[in-house]
């Protein structure tokens, strides 16, 4: 066992800490006051685990923001809060929030760690923090624990850690298409696994009259069968029943002008494929009863299976990108022994399998799109990845909210997109333009019959779509700073390069920062309060939840403006 010291910049708090298992710990000079870095040396893959716990006073806190928690907002006890981090699973990083939305505490792990117990709860004994963090798998014999004990928005401390992990990756980070940017539809809520050439192409030609700019395929192409099970799933190849041409289908969705993202999900093989009588000894054990397992990545034979899967439909088919999914199911515990792998482990054996992917997809066509789904939002698959896309959770604008935002705090550079859009026919127009506000810091993916809408919801959705483009230098690429992680982000800002967003959900008071603010909002109430711009001239334009203009004034701001927003329209402030 070696013990250290952790020291608060003040000097005012130190904790002993302590690392167990087979490493040495060396803290490492660091130019940034307040950030603590310790460099671990271990082979955790010959000499076993490696520890390190120690306690910190966080009195303050009301929260504590992990990777991939959902909205689940809370500080977790010692006992209940350990996480299986791994590589296709969350990420290593956590930090405790306090009202003011600071940073107490920043703990992550550098990005060649692939597998770890990552822990940060109350300590019921001591009424402090326990932190505790056991690595299990990395990529080399070593690795870096980074502490960031500054006061500053938590949102910024999160920011320096995907910084850190950007540096470390360097260039083996995927470049982001610049139409991993751009609006999308998806097939998935409209057709579930009832999709078809004939769905795909209609729903391609509305999408593009709406502006989208690609169509992601999801489950079902692959089979007839539409019980929204697995169990026929493992040799990839289109029915053709629903997909008698491929390629000459995929040809017709160009020439409407949208790229195709073909769903496959590689993990999973089914008892009906072709493919399990080969691969059926190959495999980590049963995921769906007894008709789906999932395949082994640890043995050649299934890579270059999965491989030749993944290759197929850019190389013969003409499709534009994959939609790689449920690679979370990798992240198994208790796997069995792989006398024919050549892999110390299955995250290994992932990430080769990736890299092999992607290596011969980009050969084809170096813009490949490929789309993951929260929670794979560890750094390590930035290599791979070009957008990420919230986790489902159909139906429910706030989830989706909390979703994409916390996609975009650990996405670096990454494209985020929400989850698709999906409403009731009879929503309101208010309700309709509500589902795109709360997804409004992403790329939105849409997934109704567009063809089908009423012709107010038409119009939102236009105004919407096309809001997001006006503003996207703020919206996608701007410095996001939501509020209050604890209560699921009652207030949104992104600051771009000329304009400021700030999208209002349940606080209702907004601060007037720069010259050009557009506020939305996103709350059951019409009524906000404007601070900041007291004493200055200001324009305001104000727009209801379909862009049309009901208001519009020149003024002399009070210290507390008061101004009427329809519920799902915005206001455009520009001050003199």
């Amino acid at each position: 066992m070696t013990t250290f010291e952790i020291r608060s910049p003040e000097g005012l708090t130190v904790r002993s800490a302590r690392l167990t298992g087979p490493g040495t710990l060396t803290e490492r000079a660091t130019a940034e006051p307040g950030v603590l870095r310790y460099d671990v040396v271990a082979d955790v893959a010959a000499d076993g685990p490696v520890t390190l716990r120690w306690t910190w006073p966080a009195d303050d806190a009301v929260t504590l923001w992990r990777a991939s928690q959902g909205s689940r907002r809370h500080l977790p006890t010692d006992w209940g809060s350990h996480r299986d981090v791994r590589s296709v699973r969350s990420a290593p990083v956590a930090t405790l929030v306090d009202p003011q939305d600071r940073s107490l505490l920043t703990v992550s792990l550098s990005s060649n760690v692939r597998g770890c117990d990552f822990a940060v709860g109350v300590s019921e004994e001591t009424a402090e923090q326990l932190i505790e963090l056991t690595v299990t798998d990395l990529e080399g014999e070593g690795f870096v624990l980074r502490i960031d004990l500054r006061d500053r928005h938590f949102a910024e401390a999160l920011g320096a850690v995907t910084a850190e992990w950007a540096a470390e990756l360097g260039d083996r980070i995927a470049d982001v298409p610049p139409v991993a940017r751009q609006a999308m539809y998806s097939t998935w809520y409209s057709d579930h696994q009832h999709v078809s050439a004939e769905s795909v192409e209609r729903h391609a030609r509305a999408g593009a009259a709406y502006g989208t700019e690609a169509i992601i395929v999801d489950d079902g192409w692959q089979t007839d069968d539409t019980r929204r099970g697995y169990a026929y799933c493992g040799d990839w190849e289109p029915t053709s029943h629903k997909f008698p041409d491929m390629a000459e289908h995929v040809r017709r969705v160009h020439a409407l002008g949208q790229r195709y993202v073909l769903w496959i999900a590689p993990p999973l093989i089914g008892v009906h494929s072709k493919a399990w009588g080969k691969l059926k000894d190959r495999t980590l054990g049963f995921a769906d009863g007894e008709v789906t397992a999932v395949l082994d990545p640890r043995c050649p034979e299934v890579r270059e299976h999965l491989v030749e899967c993944c290759v197929r439909p850019v190389r013969d088919w003409g499709v534009d990108g994959l939609k790689i999914d449920f690679i979370d199911s990798w992240a198994r515990d208790d796997v069995p022994a792989a006398p024919n792998g050549d892999c110390a482990s299955v995250d290994e054996g992932v990430e080769r399998f990736l890299q092999a992917v992607t290596d011969e997809l980009r050969r084809l066509r170096p813009d490949v799109l490929i789309e993951f789904r929260q929670d794979y939002v560890h750094p390590r698959l930035w290599q791979f990845g070009t957008f990420l896309r919230a986790g489902d959770c159909a139906l429910d604008p706030v989830e989706n909210r909390v979703r994409t935002v916390d996609c975009r705090l650990l996405a670096g550079d990454r494209a985020v997109h929400s989850d698709m859009l999906m409403w009731s026919p009879s929503a309101s127009v208010e309700n309709v333009a509500q589902h795109f506000i709360n997804a409004l810091f992403s790329t939105p993916q849409v997934s109704m019959e567009l063809d089908a809408l009423p012709p107010e919801h038409q119009q939102v959705v236009r105004y919407w779509l096309g809001f997001v483009r006006d503003h996207a230098d703020a919206l996608l690429h701007g410095v996001l700073r939501p509020s209050r992680p604890d209560a699921r982000y009652t207030q949104v800002r992104a600051v771009g390069a000329t304009e400021t967003v700030v999208a209002v959900y349940t606080n209702p008071v907004v601060r007037v920062q720069d010259p050009r603010t557009v506020v939305v909002n996103g709350g059951a109430e019409r009524r906000l309060y404007v601070e900041g711009a007291c004493d200055r001239r200001v324009d305001l334009v104000v727009s209801d939840c379909s862009g049309h203009e009901v208001h519009r004034e020149t003024t002399t701001a009070p210290a507390v403006w008061t101004i009427d927003v329809p519920v799902g329209g915005s206001a455009r402030i520009v001050c003199d």
